[in-house]
């Protein structure tokens, strides 16, 4: 379910929780006096009693009716106020991480030229320090992104697989990537893009490998099947259960595990799976599922 249709679900249920509270106190308020009148009306030495009775009900009543009305009100209101903090933090975190993706993309730009304009800089390691840690940031803000908008609307549209991955591998060249097969996929170009990129950083920083095989398979049901797997040194059983959950570090050396996260929701939102084969060989395994065009 969306942000938005949460919310509006939301405030529909307080304004619900409100007519409905009141209308049972008002109910059980008249009920009281009409009853309190009917004995009152019979006579007898309760009739003061009584009396006194219509009156308790008459003013509590009013009382926890209109405790009912101003708790009510303010429960609408904080949910509308909520809603619109919400939004505002939303539209402030996509406007910085706007401007600092094109500010990050411009800097890559400009060192990628420098590594092919100067003579010497092919083999300046600061250079290509420089570069990574580009890619590295620029990668973060989106599984930032991602993250603090688990909702948003994804555009799914017909995807080659194969010409996304070769897209995609041009930021690590230190990776040698082979990708077997092709598939037009029903996905969001943009995430899925997110989603290759995540597992092509962690093959890199988190399981020094430098080989990575994509193959691509369809397969009869109408679902394609996109499997990664890389030289690195892997990670053993009860790591990889681990995998996937946000701010989980099993070893000193993993990451916060955004990355995993993000990829994995987005698979989902895309009517995808994304899974870790128990019986992979060795290096790192990843097994892409997902609904292919028609």
């Amino acid at each position: 379910m969306r942000a938005d249709s949460r919310n509006r679900l939301l405030y529909a249920g307080a304004v619900v929780w409100v007519l409905l509270t009141v209308s049972l106190a008002s109910w059980w308020m008249f009920f009281g006096l009409d009853q309190a009148k009917r004995l009152g009306s019979m006579g007898g030495p309760e009739a003061s009693h009584l009396e006194r009775v219509q009156r308790m009900f008459v003013w509590e009543g009013i009382s926890f009716i209109g405790l009912l009305v101003v708790g009510g009100a303010a429960l609408v209101v904080s949910v509308r106020s909520e809603h619109g903090r919400q939004r505002r933090v939303e539209a402030f975190f996509m406007a910085f991480t706007h401007d600092l993706k094109t500010s990050l993309a411009s800097l890559q730009l400009q060192a990628e030229s420098l590594r092919e304009d100067l003579i010497d800089a092919a083999d300046n390691p600061n250079l290509d320090r420089l570069l990574k840690d580009a890619v590295r940031l620029q990668l973060q803000l989106e599984n930032s992104l991602y993250f603090a908008q688990p909702d948003g609307g994804l555009l799914l549209e017909p995807v080659s697989v194969r010409a996304l991955c070769q897209r995609t591998a041009t930021d690590w060249p230190e990776l040698d990537m082979r990708v077997d097969g092709d598939v037009m996929a029903l996905a969001d170009s943009r995430a899925l893009e997110s989603v290759l990129r995540n597992l092509l950083q962690n093959a890199v920083i988190h399981g020094a490998a430098t080989q990575m095989a994509i193959r691509v398979e369809r397969r009869s049901n109408g679902r394609a099947t996109i499997t990664t797997a890389d030289n690195g040194r892997g990670a053993p059983a009860d790591i990889t259960q681990a995998l996937g959950r946000p701010f989980m570090r099993p070893t000193p050396l993993s990451g916060t595990g955004v990355g995993l996260y993000v990829s994995r929701q987005l698979m989902r939102r895309m009517n995808g799976e994304l899974t870790f084969p128990a019986d992979r060989p060795a290096g790192f395994t990843v097994v892409l599922d997902l609904p292919v065009a028609v």
